[in-house]
């Protein structure tokens, strides 16, 4: 699904904005699911946590959040409520250094 949605998301952002009867066609893409699949953080709750940990470990205290990739809305909010009662309180919050 997110490889879909970034051929898609390429093709109005970095592309030539192809969309046919409403809908934006997907781009070929040179980035396979698999490199895709290392660089987005797509898994179960608990490799989320400890790969957030890794992000943490390397003094990463911010990150982006985005769980619609096309999907249904109730599907869409099933993972943000996922995210927020599995994931969430198993992050340490970083103090910020202001």
């Amino acid at each position: 699904m997110a490889h879909d949605y970034y051929s898609r998301f390429d093709n109005v952002f970095t592309g030539p904005g192809i969309v046919r009867q409403g809908a934006i066609e997907p781009l070929p893409r040179s980035q396979t699911i698999e490199e895709l699949e290392e660089n987005l953080v797509i898994c179960q709750a608990d490799e989320m946590v400890d790969r957030l940990a890794e992000y943490a470990e390397a003094g990463i205290d911010e990150v982006i959040l985005s769980s619609n990739l096309g999907q249904p809305q109730g599907e869409h909010l099933e993972a943000m409520e996922r995210f927020a009662t599995a994931v969430l309180p198993h992050v340490q919050q970083v103090p910020s250094a202001a």
